[in-house]
């Protein structure tokens, strides 16, 4: 599976989930050409005004991953705070790639809250050495 469709698969299961663009400095192309962090395709996206981060749009976005034939490969974690999740977590795989998707409640007062997606292709790790 090529880098461009699982960008794809994360970029339209983000709008198809209501989730905020993907923060301006958050992308593939922040680490030198040739390492690590270009064999992944990366996304963060936060609480706006108008468009709340929360647990239920990850809910959502792991919804529409799963429609896109990402299979969760573990229980999902949830860690709470005062009765509150405070971070929700899943890790998904398809076809060569593994994808962490991580909601965490942003400790200012209301919803805020940021969503993280984290996906890499493992043959290229391997290549850099980067996983065994």
């Amino acid at each position: 599976m090529t880098k461009s469709v699982v960008r794809a698969d994360v970029d339209t299961a983000v709008a198809d989930a209501g989730v905020p663009a993907n923060a301006p400095d958050y992308s593939e192309d922040r680490g030198p050409a040739d390492s690590p962090v270009t064999c992944g395709v990366h996304f963060k996206g936060f609480s706006e005004d108008e468009t709340p981060v929360d647990v239920a749009r990850f809910e959502g976005l792991v919804g529409e991953l799963r429609e896109r034939a990402w299979q969760q490969t573990a229980p999902r974690t949830d860690r709470k705070g005062g009765g509150v999740i405070g971070v929700a977590e899943v890790w998904l795989s398809q076809r060569g790639w593994k994808m962490h998707v991580e909601y965490r409640k942003l400790p200012q007062e209301g919803e805020a809250g940021v969503i993280t997606v984290q996906a890499y292709d493992v043959a290229c790790l391997k290549k850099h050495k980067a996983i065994p």
